[in-house]
């Protein structure tokens, strides 16, 4: 048995054990205490894998922190479902207990029916005044994901004053990694704790901090503000206003949520979807059919133009009715290998323009579109020499024939064709996401949809006309 088989044998089944482990009581009184020895995310995958009133007695036995704290590893749609089957007061006390951000973006998901507003009038006055900041702002706005539980301290204070403040409220504080630093109510620096330990006693706060710093506006875009974030390094950023103000935080852990969010949104939107979200549970069948329909419909249009593509060569197909059928055996391989090179280049200038490197200027877009014409040449190559071979070995079976006139000029008219789709692919599913982008449409939404479509028009375009401009007087020949 090898090293990485031990490995595996050795993890444990977390989720298994605690499923177990609440099927197996009967009374949940003690239940709370066996579970603190397992992380809350586990806890959360196994209460999601036992049954709905099972799941509702184990939550009534929870403690409200503890409850909270396994809620918040919840999607925002489970934890909707679970609290409804709470008593209100019960899950109006969870939600009490949760972090700010992570109860804004539940109750966000909240629909209107649901008079979420009901939840946040029972809430703790403290409570409630930090969620009725956060809650101002649209969802995919960064102040709708800031935290506001973090250290202030003062630029003239002493290091020990600093620290007595720190210890005193540490315990109740989320992030105190690092401590930022307020002169008359303005932000002006911070301070890394560890920066903040090894400092000497007698030192002032405004002598040790740090001064050059990044902010966001808490009306700043989410993605905007992680890319910011990725760029610089930073494992969190001040949210202030446009005085200065400190008004929030963004730390690493939300910046790993907004990136997944995004991931998720673009993959759906790259699918062809206006809407990047997707919700089993609240997306209906029409309001997919209205999702999808109106790219589909564009798309149909686009596919008109193939059909026109192909009335345009009609006429001379007709006159060699072998070499049409000929060219019908390899027009499947060479449009499935365009789209996928055209999807590829597609791909990789997406996600470079979602980057926090990007970087659009004509210098620079020159660079990346050589790239990729370099890319298609050398992938055009190596496929049309493959291709070669393929077509060859092809009439050898089907007429017995490898290298006579007629097999040799369709295999390297055939791979000539899939070189030069294969090139113009390349370049067009660079240039399409370029192109939206400049014209302030999301790449993601516009570009899947079309790519593939205007591919296959370039691809029969250049298959047939350099097919039949060389091979038809051959066929015609015979």
């Amino acid at each position: 048995m090898d090293e990485k088989e031990e490995i595996r044998l050795e993890e444990k089944d977390y989720i298994g054990e605690i499923v177990t482990l609440i099927n197996a009581e009967t009374d949940f009184s003690g239940l709370q205490k066996q579970l603190e020895e397992y992380h809350p995310f586990d806890i959360s995958q196994a209460l999601l894998e036992i049954d709905s009133e099972r799941r509702r007695n184990v939550f009534l036995h929870f403690t409200y922190p503890f409850g909270a704290a396994i809620v918040e590893h919840f999607d925002s749609e489970d934890a909707i479902v679970l609290l409804k089957q709470l008593p209100l007061e019960t899950a109006v006390r969870i939600v009490d207990n949760m972090e700010t951000d992570d109860a804004v973006d539940l109750l966000q998901n909240l629909e209107p029916k649901d008079e979420d507003i009901d939840i946040i009038s029972l809430l703790s006055p403290k409570k409630r005044a930090e969620l009725n900041k956060l809650l101002v702002y649209e969802e995919d706005e960064i102040g709708s994901a800031m935290s506001g539980s973090f250290i202030r301290l003062f630029a003239n204070m002493t290091v020990k004053e600093a620290m007595r403040k720190v210890v005193s409220i540490a315990g109740d504080t989320d992030y105190i990694s690092i401590l930022y630093v307020l002169e008359n109510n303005f932000l002006v620096g911070y301070i890394r704790l560890k920066s903040l330990i090894i400092a000497r006693a007698e030192e002032r706060i405004s002598d040790i901090m740090e001064t050059r710093f990044i902010t966001a506006r808490p009306t700043d875009d989410k993605e905007e503000v992680s890319n910011l974030m990725q760029t610089y390094g930073e494992s969190s950023m001040p949210i202030t206003d446009i005085d200065m103000h400190l008004v929030g935080i963004v730390t690493h852990d939300d910046l790993m949520d907004i990136v997944s969010e995004a991931k998720s949104d673009d993959y759906a939107k790259l699918a062809g979807l206006t809407d990047g979200d997707i919700d089993l549970g609240r997306d209906s069948f029409s309001r997919a059919v209205k999702q999808r329909l109106p790219w589909l419909s564009i798309v149909l249009f686009l596919s008109l133009l193939t059909s026109l593509i192909f009335s345009f060569f009609e006429e001379a197909l007709n006159t060699s009715i072998v070499l049409a059928a000929r060219l019908a055996v390899y027009l499947p391989l060479i449009l499935d290998m365009s789209g996928n090179t055209g999807t590829q280049s597609l791909a990789v200038m997406i996600r470079y323009l979602n980057s926090p490197e990007r970087d659009t200027s004509k210098k620079v877009m020159g660079k990346y579109l050589l790239r990729e014409i370099g890319t298609g040449i050398i992938e055009g190559l190596v496929i049309g020499v493959l291709v070669f071979g393929l077509v060859i070995v092809t009439n050898l079976v089907s007429r017995g024939k490898a290298f006579d006139a007629v097999s040799l000029s369709t295999a390297v008219v055939t791979a000539f064709s899939v070189f030069v789709a294969l090139l113009a692919s390349t370049l067009l599913g660079a240039l399409i996401p370029l192109g939206m982008d400049k014209v302030k449409i999301d790449p993601a939404v516009a570009s899947g949809p079309f790519i593939t479509t205007v591919s296959d028009i370039i691809t029969l375009s250049i298959y047939y006309s350099i097919s039949l401009a060389i091979l038809l007087p051959i066929y015609q020949a015979l």
